[in-house]
């Protein structure tokens, strides 16, 4: 189940993101851009007050444990998107992508765009995103490399 953030969610959303960062984009980041994109630890409070302002789609287990999470801007942007390592390769993300694009569609966007990870591309691509440029990112001194990408209304 898909729902929009709720004020309990911060510290289960801290831990996918770092989770996320730390044991699925470790396989293609090195461990040194890992740390420039995430804290080992979770940060709860960062969390909260970012996800006050974004308001993310979280994906919901039937027994209400969150599995996922993605910040839609209202300009059709993925901010975020990370799913838990306990929940990855069931089409979780799939199932979050496609409910950020039928919402952005539904309000009338051209598009929804995205910079995805290495890990996410493939993802994206078969979601139908094109791929419009490779992005190198400098966190703190790091560089990470990660894929403009858009899907345009159909």
């Amino acid at each position: 189940m898909i729902r929009v953030y709720q004020h309990g969610d911060p510290a289960a959303i801290a831990e996918i993101f770092t989770a996320a960062v730390h044991q699925i984009a470790c396989e293609a980041y090195s461990p040194e851009q890992c740390l420039a994109w995430s804290a080992k630890e979770p940060n709860p409070e960062h969390w909260r007050k970012r996800c006050e302002l974004k308001r993310p789609f979280v994906d919901l287990t039937d027994d209400g444990e969150i599995t996922g999470f993605l910040e839609l801007d209202p300009d059709g942007h993925i901010d975020c998107a990370y799913i838990s390592p306990k929940f990855a390769r069931r089409g979780i993300m799939t199932r979050l992508v496609e409910h950020a694009v039928a919402t952005a569609f539904a309000m009338r966007l051209e598009r929804v765009y995205v910079e995805a990870s290495i890990c996410a591309r493939p993802m994206f691509e078969k979601l139908g995103f094109t791929l419009l440029a490779e992005n190198e990112v400098n966190l703190g001194g790091v560089k990470l490399m990660n894929y403009r990408m858009e899907r345009r209304t159909p």
